[in-house]
């Protein structure tokens, strides 16, 4: 009797058909892992494609790298990482499954929403090396599937397979990036122009044509932004006059993409 590996059990769990029984090295059986772990472990190597398509050209990279560490669901309104607690465990996260708000508590207890992330993009990469304090708490918006990837042992495995140094610091370095690339535009560009690129990058992420559900409520995302509630409903009723958008409670709907992308 063989070994099943990580790739044979996700093409059984996709086929409907049952893994292959693992063994353990000595004499022992393992059982069959349940469907809910293959489904799991799908999940996990769909969502590390997501974050890092150049590991759909390397199977045996993306394998290792499902291999390590562990999930955790949490429920909706959970927290799953708390601004301020160090990551002492040195641990890189990914967001597999779900909705996560990004953001922090005010001092008058008003949550102020930073980001907001979907399944297959890296929660935070960057507190693990020196293990410094979580930026930004973790908020499960829907019911959330994180995955927790040691960060001494995915750094051990880039030795083996260097493509995962080259991916890791190619994040690392665009978040720096980004991060950096919106605070310039807090200052330099004018509203209207930050909230067209906003929306069009929102469309781009939901993947969901020219309709687009807000998930926010209008102070959150007048927070995200940086502005006033105010200032964030004068300019969609702006936009909306413009004939770029219509909307309907959350649900928005942009007519004209190139003209709002002109805008940006």
């Amino acid at each position: 009797m063989t070994l099943s590996t990580p790739l044979q059990e996700i093409k059984a769990a996709s086929s409907g058909m049952p893994p292959p029984l693992l063994l353990k090295r000595g004499a022992d059986q393992e059982a069959a892992p349940t469907p809910g772990q293959a489904a799991a472990s799908a999940l996990l190597t769909q969502a590390l494609q997501q974050a890092w398509p150049s590991l759909l050209k390397d199977d045996e990279a993306l394998l290792a790298l499902a291999h390590l560490g562990r999930s955790h669901r949490i429920r909706q309104r959970g927290i799953l990482l708390r601004d301020g607690v160090c990551n002492t465990q040195g641990s890189l996260w990914l967001l597999v499954r779900g909705k996560l708000s990004m953001g922090r508590r005010d001092t008058k207890n008003v949550w102020r929403q930073g980001r907001a992330l979907q399944g297959g993009q890296w929660i935070d990469l960057a507190s693990a090396w020196p293990q410094a304090p979580f930026p930004e708490t973790a908020l499960a918006l829907t019911p959330v599937l994180a995955h927790e990837f040691p960060a001494h042992d995915v750094l051990e495995l880039c030795a083996s397979h260097p493509v995962l140094l080259k991916l890791l610091l190619n994040s690392v370095g665009s978040a720096a990036c980004e991060a950096t690339a919106a605070r310039q535009a807090m200052s330099t560009q004018d509203f209207p122009v930050r909230l067209a690129q906003w929306l069009l990058e929102e469309q781009k992420l939901q993947g969901s044509g020219e309709c687009l559900n807000l998930g926010l409520l209008k102070r959150d995302l007048a927070a995200q932004l940086g502005v006033t509630p105010e200032t964030l409903s004068r300019t969609l009723r702006q936009f909306q006059q413009q004939c770029l958008i219509e909307m309907h409670h959350r649900e928005l709907r942009i007519l004209a993409p190139a003209r709002m992308a002109a805008l940006s």
